[in-house]
């Protein structure tokens, strides 16, 4: 399964990861951080009280089950 991983940098040190299971094909580091920034702009990115005020990394995480024999 792919899901898209984004982290972001608190105020206060540390950092939090959004996972979004099966993302868009195709889609590029420009389109998420472009969507990214405009979460951070609105302050839509919290951890309790601490504000995200950075974008620190943006990928795709593939993980598959292979069964044993």
């Amino acid at each position: 399964m792919k899901t898209l991983k984004m982290v972001f940098t608190l105020e206060a040190g540390g950092n939090l990861t959004y996972s979004l299971n099966d993302p868009k094909e195709g889609l590029t580091q420009a389109e998420v951080k472009t969507v990214m920034q405009k979460m951070l702009d609105k302050g839509a990115v919290v951890s309790g009280e601490d504000v995200a005020t950075a974008i620190k990394d943006a990928y795709i995480y593939d993980a598959s089950r292979i069964e044993l024999a």
